[in-house]
């Protein structure tokens, strides 16, 4: 929205070693519309009763996926994120960690969407009630103890890197979600040119790792061979109608040379496009001699 201005105000801070905290606050309209990128690795939480329930998206993952934002949350570094809340006086506290710190609790490997709408509505009480023993020490200056935030910042990066961890693992081993092999189908029923597994896992809004794995264990079939399975059965269709030219049913059955569709029709059925044509002609023959 223009004329809004989304920098926060900082009421506290407190640096320690591998980052900080902070505590802010915006002044907004009753309802604002966002869209930003984060930089750097931030837990935060925000604070009643100044706190707002907002709607979430993925504009470069899934523009059309909203999720639940809650009061406990992590904008994954990098990711474009957009959304819409409720304004007025908003206060948030937050642990922010630096690229070293940042890396180590993320890990290796592209974040999933479910994971991604996971960060912001984290269900973790232990790190709940960290944040709020942080603002208890961050809002009080003059008995600020500095071991004491140093604890705590050690103490919510472990348990941050833990529901890092574990998120990952959950996403890894899971199936693809309907909406993404729905995605999946409809783009490789769009047909030539035929995707590629990288313009499918962005369709999905996951890494082209995850993207294998998952569908595997959806399907029992590599991308690939769901791909060669499919154009074979579009082949098949359009050879039992006789018209058809051979040459033209390879170029729509996604195969860029004759030859090349003639060795995987015959690896698929053990016969040759013309042996099958013939003998699909032969049964429809015989079925309308019944």
């Amino acid at each position: 929205m223009e004329g809004i201005d989304f920098t926060a105000k900082v009421i506290e801070s407190c640096h320690v070693p591998g980052g900080r905290f902070e505590l802010v606050e915006w002044h907004w309209p009753d309802i604002v519309s966002f869209e930003r990128t984060e930089h750097q690795l931030m837990l935060e939480m925000s604070l009643p009763p100044m706190s707002a329930d907002a709607s979430a998206y993925f504009p470069d993952i899934a523009p059309d996926r909203r999720c639940f934002m809650g009061a406990l949350f992590v904008r994954h570094p990098g990711i474009a994120i957009g959304g819409r809340s409720e304004g007025r006086q908003i206060r948030v506290i937050r642990c922010l960690f630096d690229d070293k710190h940042g890396r180590a609790i993320m890990g290796e490997g592209e974040p999933s969407l479910p994971f991604l709408q996971g960060l912001l509505n984290i269900r973790n009480d232990a790190l709940r009630s960290l944040m709020r023993l942080t603002h208890r020490e961050l809002i009080n200056p003059l008995g600020r103890s500095p071991e004491a935030m140093e604890a705590l910042f050690q103490l919510i990066r472990v348990e941050l890197r833990r529901v890092f961890h574990q998120a990952a693992g959950a996403a890894t081993a899971s199936r693809l979600a309907p909406w993404q092999f729905r995605r999946v189908r409809e783009r490789i029923e769009a047909g030539a040119p035929m995707p590629g597994v990288a313009e499918l896992a962005t369709l999905c809004g996951i890494s082209p790792r995850h993207l294998h794995r998952q569908f595997i264990a959806l399907t029992g079939k590599t991308i690939s061979a769901y791909i060669e399975t499919y154009r074979i059965e579009q082949a098949k269709l359009l050879l039992a109608a006789a018209e058809v030219p051979m040459k033209q049913v390879a170029e729509q059955a996604g195969f860029s040379h004759g030859n090349s569709f003639a060795r995987a029709f015959r690896r698929a059925t053990g016969l040759s496009p013309r042996e099958y044509r013939q003998r699909s002609a032969a049964l429809t023959n015989e079925a309308s001699a019944m």
